[in-house]
């Protein structure tokens, strides 16, 4: 077909019914799937997401599309224009300015990409730092993963998320994020643009944002649109990351769209397809080969459970298709372990590979030591004799879980993690009282950055030999000297 004819000349159909920005379209059999239909006038009013006998299923971009109107074919698939100037902006799920900053503008790149092939990839082995102890330590990130980040709500999975593009600020190399918003309310969202705005995050961040209150088209395509964002930086060798808050709201959007359309309904409700759109997705996170430029797109999906059930559908098709996840509990939540991340039932499957080897070397039996203090607690609420080894694990683990404790928008970088945790795991903190653990850590961390920036590089640089281990002893000795007696009268 000649993609110049004019729109009189193409391929047409009449929409047969149309519903809340849904409907089908008669007299359209060629058309393949996710391509763009046109108006009268040449502007996209659709996309084609599925197919009938002789009737084709269309997402409408206005909900308030007449019966019997004329769509057109553009034989082109549904893409958007991205370039070095996407960063910084705010858009819609359909790739429409919110900013008020003019069009976007770039290469024009298809939305719904297929996801790389095994032999184009390598292994995750990169950091991605996110300044999050509990995440550094006993999850650790890589560029290129999938980690699925769950709980109830209001447990603080997106300020997580948040927590982790804040800390790409000074990451090296660069990474590049786009985190989007999907079925959340604006107060959410001006929330999130605000914080990006007063930590200038918009240096390298984009923002998709398709609230509650947009049309189940942006709702639908903004995760997709989002990737295709990432996936431009991934394809020229940079990194990216990807925020998707959250896939829960994402695959209801889809539900609503499915039952709409009158598709059979499966598992709650839930279209049977819905896994493979999710795994579609997320599959196109990877780390490429060295042949592909060597970039990364890392993808963090948030997923909302009820009453803690994990078991549930979306979460467990989420859990299936992801290298791992952060599980939140509200059980710490309610006892003021924040971030409330439940270390047992959490994990990463990339591991230390993806993690600094100094911060690996001091941090390597923190999973142990949670393990054994939850065991041994149940044991000691039993009323049973403890050893006095036991008790010396109960008291480990209750130092580790002081130490993991942060505030949100606090960050601490990796080389200030290994002085931390080398003190911990080598007696310095034992003689400190548990409630001025934080205090205290706190303390050693704004010292080390005013004075001893030097200890810091050259961690990060040759990693914790004789040299450092004498350094880091003797400041928070000397710390202590002047932190213990003060605190000590307090007490009394």
């Amino acid at each position: 077909m000649n993609k110049d004819k004019t729109i009189k000349d193409k391929e047409r159909g009449r929409i047969l019914s149309a519903y809340y920005g849904v409907g089908k379209v008669a007299g359209l059999t060629e058309v393949f799937l996710n391509e763009i239909l046109l108006d009268d006038k040449g502007r996209p009013a659709g996309i084609a997401i599925g197919f009938e006998k002789d009737v084709l299923d269309v997402l409408f971009f206005e909900e308030n599309i007449g019966l019997g109107t004329f769509l057109y074919r553009s034989y082109e698939p549904f893409s958007i224009f991205v370039s070095e100037n996407s960063i910084g902006r705010i858009i819609d799920g359909l790739s429409q300015p919110l900013d008020g900053l003019g069009r976007m503008m770039g290469d024009k790149v298809n939305v719904f990409n297929q996801a790389p092939p095994i032999i184009e990839r390598e292994e995750v082995e990169m950091p991605l730092i996110t300044g999050i102890k509990m995440i550094d330590t006993a999850l650790p990130l890589g560029r290129g993963q999938r980690e699925l980040i769950i709980g109830d709500r209001m447990l603080g999975k997106s300020t997580i998320a948040t927590d982790i593009v804040l800390n790409q600020k000074k990451a090296e190399p660069p990474v590049f994020c786009v985190y989007v918003v999907v079925g959340q309310s604006w107060r959410k969202l001006r929330d999130l643009v605000e914080l990006l705005r007063e930590n200038n995050s918009f240096l390298y961040t984009t923002v998709v944002a398709a609230p509650a209150s947009d049309s189940l088209a942006s709702q639908f395509l903004a995760p997709f649109v989002g990737c295709a964002i990432g996936e431009y930086f991934r394809d020229r060798g940079r990194d990216a990351l990807v925020v998707y808050d959250d896939l829960s709201k994402h695959a209801k959007v889809y539900r609503d769209i499915s039952l709409l359309l009158g598709r059979i309904p499966g598992r709650e409700a839930y279209p049977a397809d819905v896994f493979s759109l999710h795994a579609g997705l997320l599959e196109r996170a990877a780390k490429l080969s060295d042949q592909r430029g060597g970039g990364s797109l890392t993808a963090l999906p948030i997923a909302e459970t009820q009453e803690g059930d994990i078991a549930s559908f979306i979460p467990t098709n989420l859990i299936s298709i992801t290298d791992g996840q952060i599980y939140l509990e509200r059980g710490l939540f309610q006892k003021g372990f924040l971030p409330a991340i439940n270390v047992g039932l959490s994990v990463s499957r990339i591991g230390g590979r993806a993690q600094p080897a100094p911060l690996r070397q001091v941090t390597a039996g923190i999973r142990l030591a949670l393990s054994q203090h939850k065991e041994l607690q149940k044991l000691s609420q039993l009323e049973t004799t403890l050893s006095r080894e036991a008790k010396r694990k109960i008291e480990r683990g209750e130092l580790v879980l002081e130490i993991l404790k942060q505030e949100k928008h606090t960050r601490l970088t990796w080389p200030e993690q290994v002085v931390v945790f080398y003190a911990a795991e080598n007696g310095f903190f034992d003689d400190i009282p548990l409630s001025q653990i934080r205090e205290f850590e706190s303390m050693l961390v704004e010292y080390i950055k005013t004075y001893h920036k030097r200890l810091l590089i050259n961690i990060k640089k040759r990693g914790i030999g004789e040299e450092e281990e004498e350094e880091i002893a003797k400041l928070v000795s000397g710390l202590k000297k002047e932190f213990l007696p003060k605190n000590y009268e307090e007490l009394s």
